[in-house]
């Protein structure tokens, strides 16, 4: 269970943002890869324990997006009400 009041990972999420808002799949689709490339054997978000295949540039690329994107999908699930305001 997330903070959103349900489980199931990003593409779930993303299925419950998209099903009361206006997402366009194409956005869903980037981010869901972008998700991929971070979380893969060799993506920024696993310790590297062999030689480096990412560097700051991929890690600064991140952190923005991730900031980005977290903002936009909070902003999103505010409007559609899944969120409730503090």
């Amino acid at each position: 269970m997330n903070l959103w009041g349900w489980s199931g990972g990003l593409d779930a999420a993303l299925k419950k943002l998209g099903s009361v808002s206006d997402l366009h799949p194409a956005l869903k689709d980037g981010f869901l890869k972008l998700y991929g490339y971070s979380s893969d054997e060799d993506g920024i978000r696993h310790a590297i324990l062999k030689e480096a295949k990412v560097g700051f540039d991929e890690a600064k690329f991140m952190l923005v997006s991730c900031s980005a994107f977290v903002n936009f999908l909070v902003s999103k699930a505010e409007s559609a009400g899944l969120l409730k305001k503090a």
